[in-house]
């Protein structure tokens, strides 16, 4: 116990400076500092920054299953397990950083498994909601949900790369990251919003129209979320992407000869 509360103490003096109000929503502070729990034993038991991102993403496609089964115990489960997929999201990084062997393999995985974990808790939340209520437009707007929720991050990441592309090219220093430029603090509240919203589906058990009014909520949420990243990507592409991009001229040249009879 005396190592796991000195990894403990390490990890906290690490973290602190990045879980505040500045750069996290309150959620993903909360979220951080609990994963200060688990973290330690990760480094205890040897488990690396990229299996536990792994373990994280088996548990988010048990999250879908036990949400669409359609049964209330395993449905509160599969939220309970979303849950949990958040807390550790922050013990990889964590113990990345206690090792001091980050790497972009690491971040590009755990991007993809914040993808998958929002896009299956939404998807399976939809088929869920057909089977308790039967309206078509409901599941409806919650694929629609689950799949602009998909292409959030690809946009965000697709402006960041082909902006540091062209920064390259043309020698400019233009941010890679719209979010810090444009409402900074919007995001962070929609996170803790939906966030809230998530966690009150255990308080509406027997409720339905508690129920319905959290889902068309939370799907209503993610929707704006994802809509306004595109937008504002679209705007500041437009702004920010008219410069002239190199093109590599792979054409062969031929030379022309002449048919001989």
């Amino acid at each position: 116990m005396t190592k796991y509360f000195k990894i403990l103490k390490l990890i906290s003096k690490q973290n602190n400076k990045i879980y505040n109000l500045t750069n996290q929503s309150f959620c993903q502070i909360l979220f951080g500092k609990i994963s200060y729990i688990f973290t330690p034993v990760f480094i205890l038991l040897g488990i690396s920054a990229n299996i536990i991102t792994l373990f994280n993403f088996i548990i988010s496609i048990l999250m879908g299953i036990f949400i669409t089964i359609g049964n209330d115990y395993y449905f509160y489960t599969g939220i309970s397990l979303y849950f949990l997929c958040r807390i550790l999201d922050y013990s990889d990084g964590a113990v990345a950083r206690y090792h001091n062997n980050s790497t972009f393999y690491g971040r590009y995985i755990d991007g993809l498994a914040d993808i998958f974990l929002n896009s299956f808790l939404i998807f399976s939340i939809s088929i869920y909601s057909y089977q308790i209520f039967n309206q078509l437009s409901l599941i409806i707007f919650g694929c629609l949900t689950a799949i602009l929720t998909t292409f959030d991050s690809f946009i965000y990441d697709r402006y960041s790369a082909l902006i540091r592309w062209s920064n390259e090219e043309n020698n400019k220093k233009m941010l890679p990251y719209v979010k810090k430029k444009f409402l900074p603090n919007l995001p962070k509240i929609y996170n803790d919003i939906y966030t809230l919203l998530i966690f009150s589906l255990f308080f509406s058990q027997n409720e339905n129209n508690l129920l319905f009014i959290l889902f068309v909520s939370i799907f209503f949420t993610f929707s704006l979320s994802a809509l306004q990243t595109f937008f504002v990507h679209q705007y500041f592409a437009y702004l920010n992407m008219n410069s002239n991009a190199k093109v590599k001229n792979s054409a062969k040249k031929t030379k022309k000869t002449k048919n001989k009879y």
